[in-house]
């Protein structure tokens, strides 16, 4: 059997256990054991390369991150932030219609799982103004809680991708910040040329108190920015000295405490990221990768093929963002050039699988959304085509400018 056949196999064992909704920790470990069998089928070197992708320090990290990240989700939701938040935007929009928008787009910067429920409230009492359609409703909160994955650190995606291609997150995050951008303007365009605007209500003049109050509810949000961006500091330390902060500021009790600590200690979520790394470590020393590599030329017109068609099937299959970058990455790193990746070819790869996120029938917040407006997928697709349609043209203007043209 043929090297890429191998792959090809292991790929859709993986889609399918995926599908039949095994975990997905699982089903890398899985896979990883499948490549062993398929491609060495040595149990010594298998051991050997599951302790030491287990033990390294770039995967207890990413461990320690990614409990991190849940831990403020859980302290921000438990303490009431969001609500602070949405009570203070009320008060500082200047049009109405944003109050559509700000929402969904200020409670993306911190991923929780299925964050679109959070707003979907707020969308469906701001909706009542103009009788939106359920589809309109569904679609305004869908899209603006995801214009943030392109590019916010915080994401699961960018800091697997960050881990499988050995490059600072901050360097992922700069170059697809245009797509959060453009992804914005987009949502706003489709918002303003939808939505009627409303006479502009009186407000009671509270701007600071409420910039006070909008400050303060994002503030753990804030810390870590600044801790990163601008302190310069690595993130598993930001998360953390953050998450100290919480402790200290915040009035719980023991009980409480305790309690959000070991809420966020979520076993699947390390699972996740050990079997990631045990993943890309076979993939690598059982020859896999020269395999992809012999079968599909690092440059030309069928290695963009397969940059675009690896991450968007998997994605739009499993709408599982961990699940197209954590399979599809691993296996593209001889396209992408494993001691020097191009990001050209990078930002291409995962814009084109996000937008399989984005209209995968299998994507949580999409469901769910759904489900919360009563709308249906035919007329939610019917006006999410066109925004995702646009990003991915993006992406493959990008990549024809600066790989074919220039």
């Amino acid at each position: 059997m043929s090297g890429i056949l191998k792959i090809g196999l292991i790929i859709i064992l993986l889609l399918f256990l995926i599908r039949k909704k095994w975990d997905l920790g699982l089903v890398l470990f899985l896979g990883a054991a499948l490549t062993e069998i398929l491609f060495r089928l040595d149990v010594r070197a298998f051991g050997r390369d599951v302790f030491q992708a287990s033990k390294a320090g770039d995967t207890l990290s990413l461990v320690g991150i990614f409990w991190l990240v849940i831990y403020l989700g859980n302290f921000l939701g438990q303490k009431q932030y969001f609500r602070i938040m949405i009570d203070a935007l009320k008060r500082l929009v200047p049009d109405a219609r944003l109050i559509l928008a700000l929402p969904p787009a200020f409670i993306g910067l911190l991923p929780v799982f299925a964050g679109a429920m959070l707003s979907a409230p707020i969308i469906e009492e701001a909706g009542r103004r103009w009788n939106l359609k359920p589809a309109w409703k569904t679609f305004l909160n869908y899209w603006f809680r995801h214009i943030w994955e392109y590019t916010w650190p915080l994401y699961a995606n960018l800091i697997i991708a960050a881990a499988v291609l050995k490059i600072p997150i901050l360097r992922i995050s700069l170059h697809q910040l245009p797509f959060t951008l453009l992804a914005a303007g987009v949502g706003l365009f489709v918002l303003f040329r939808n939505v009627p605007a409303l006479p502009r209500e009186s407000r009671d003049g509270r701007k600071r108190a409420a910039v006070a109050r909008l400050l303060y509810s994002l503030w753990p949000i804030l810390l870590v920015i600044v801790l990163i961006f601008a302190l310069r500091l690595k993130m598993l330390l930001a998360l953390g000295l953050t998450a100290l902060a919480t402790q200290f500021l915040s009035r719980m009790s023991l009980k409480e405490r305790a309690g959000l600590v070991l809420k966020s200690l979520d076993w699947k979520s390390g699972i996740l990221i050990i079997s990631v790394m045990v993943f890309k470590q076979i993939l690598g020393t059982s020859g896999a990768l020269e395999a992809v590599g012999r079968a599909v030329p690092p440059h030309g017109a069928g290695a963009y093929m397969l940059l675009f068609a690896a991450p968007f099937i998997i994605a739009w299959l499993t709408g599982v963002n961990q699940a197209y970058v954590g399979i599809s990455f691993p296996m593209l790193l001889p396209v992408f050039g494993e001691a020097n990746p191009d990001m050209v070819l990078i930002v291409f790869a995962y814009v084109s699988g996000f937008c399989g996120i984005l209209l995968s029938p299998a994507h949580l917040c999409l469901v769910t959304t759904i489900e919360y407006f009563k709308s249906s997928f035919n007329d939610v697709y019917r006006i999410l085509v066109a925004p995702v349609a646009a990003i991915w043209a993006a992406a493959l203007l990008m990549l024809i400018v600066f790989k074919v043209i220039l």
